[in-house]
């Protein structure tokens, strides 16, 4: 009888576990990814000037929520996926800050798209499985 327990006990942290990562990293992907939504939206309206202080301020606030969290996601996550989303981040910021306006689109396209593919890989959807 303590064996069960001691296997029911074991079972649920696992999946305690797993079910906070699957959040943990959802939400850290979706927060990302509106932010970068609200960049492609700023640098559409400033095609002229990228390196305008909105967008700027923009991209950094972006390039700190994804340093703060990129640890944990190490570990959590493929490394190459994590750095591949890591040299897009980093890119689009230092494309804006030299006010390259077509290379910031394609970067914040990318961007855009490629955590829309670790959001679909990394949930258990019944495609995933099969």
């Amino acid at each position: 009888m303590k064996k069960l327990i001691v296997i029911l006990v074991v079972f649920a942290v696992l999946v305690g576990g797993i079910i906070g990562e699957m959040i943990y990293e959802n939400k850290l992907y979706n927060g990302l990814q509106s932010d970068l939504e609200k960049i492609a939206v700023s640098i559409e309206r400033n095609e002229e000037h990228v390196d305008n202080p909105e967008t700027v301020e923009l991209c950094e606030k972006l390039v700190k929520k994804w340093e703060k969290g990129k640890r944990i996601v190490l570990m959590l996550q493929n490394h190459n996926t994590v750095r591949m989303l890591d040299d897009k981040i980093v890119s689009l910021e230092s494309v804006v800050k030299s006010d390259n306006y077509n290379d910031a689109v394609i970067f914040v396209s990318s961007a855009i798209n490629f955590i829309d593919d670790v959001l679909l890989d990394g949930m258990p959807y019944l495609s995933n499985i099969l």
